[in-house]
């Protein structure tokens, strides 16, 4: 078993343990000794144990070769990658994989602190996260994460959002019908990824569903569904435009989500920010408020349609007085009157 202080590969020391699993990965919060400065930075492992299934190995790998081509100002940067015997692993042999340490929170520890995000934190949110899937979706292969939640993103001092934990990343196959591993977590994977299908709107609706978390402090695992669509309006008001976004990005149906993610963001940019998130709304609201913004532009069109009408209506009629007036002084009218 590991302890902090211990020394890895000769020159990761050892701090803090943040995190494990029951399929042998740990994180460990770890010093860089070989820095100018020593350096914090976070070490990955992955402890060979019998319960381990080779998949598990294959994920670790694929994350460490997918972090490896990975430039992203926004994702935490790859340091290093090494394998560590059973000796110096306390009877198990390893894998590390070293990243940048991010100084900051993730949106799950502000939600269990009783964070209560604003609209304008949640569209603010919404559209740094996008620009990171812009940049992976958009990579030659594109790049799924297929594990987007509160845990996985954190904010910094300075309100800079990172994506991590790329431990479910996909680099996405360009042949037809082939099957991916089932990886993600409830509430946040869509029906087609829990059946192995991960798409790249896959990732669109995990962003979703985290949205909803912060809006409401409500897990989407725990909210109520119908016809596999998160049920969340019964419990926050919100901007009636950003609740139809809202609501594609989570669609249950792939083709009815916004295809890329930055189609989403371009949406996203079209809707103003800001606004109070407080009172119950119904979905029958906000589809309502949009048949009366449609109603007013169709009445407007209607009105505009009406003047242009008349005018040429008018104009019509002076033309045909010019001409009438025009073919009367051409009359002889003493030799008509006789």
């Amino acid at each position: 078993m590991l302890e902090p202080g211990q020394i890895l590969h000769n020159r990761y020391k050892l701090q803090q343990q943040l995190g494990h699993t029951a399929a042998g990965r740990q994180t460990w919060l770890a010093t860089d000794l070989q820095t100018k400065t020593p350096q914090q930075i976070i070490v990955k492992l992955l402890a060979f144990n019998p319960q381990m299934q080779w998949e598990d190995v294959k994920l670790f790998e694929r994350e460490a070769q997918v972090l490896q081509h990975l430039d992203h100002p926004q994702i935490p940067r790859y340091r290093d990658y090494f394998a560590i015997d059973a000796e110096a692993g306390k009877g198990l042999p390893m894998f590390g994989l070293v990243q940048d340490y991010i100084e900051g929170k993730s949106l799950q520890e502000l939600l269990e602190k009783g964070h209560k995000f604003t609209l304008t934190e949640v569209q603010t949110i919404a559209g740094k996260c996008l620009q990171i899937l812009v940049y992976l979706h958009e990579l030659s292969p594109p790049v799924l994460h297929r594990d987007i939640k509160p845990g996985n993103l954190i904010l910094d001092g300075n309100n800079r959002l990172y994506l991590v934990d790329f431990g479910s990343v996909q680099e996405r196959a360009k042949a037809e019908g082939v099957s991916f591993t089932v990886v993600g977590t409830g509430g946040y994977a869509p029906p087609e990824q829990l059946w192995g299908k991960a798409v790249a709107s896959s990732d669109l609706y995990a962003l979703g569903a985290t949205l909803i978390y912060l809006l409401t402090g409500v897990a989407p695992a725990t909210l109520p569904q119908s016809n596999l669509r998160i049920e969340w309006m019964d419990r926050v008001t919100v901007n009636p435009d950003f609740a139809l976004w809202l609501n594609q990005l989570i669609e249950p149906v792939v083709e009815k989500r916004f295809t890329t993610a930055r189609e989403a963001l371009n949406a996203l940019y079209m809707i103003p920010k800001g606004g109070e998130i407080n009172y119950p709304l119904s979905l029958g609201a906000v589809k309502a408020s949009a048949r009366r913004k449609g109603g007013s532009e169709e009445r407007i069109c209607s009105i505009v349609l009406f003047i242009m009408m008349m005018f040429f209506v008018v104009l019509g009629m002076i033309i045909f007085l010019y001409f009438l007036l025009s073919f009367l002084g051409t009359l002889d009218w003493d030799e008509i009157l006789d």
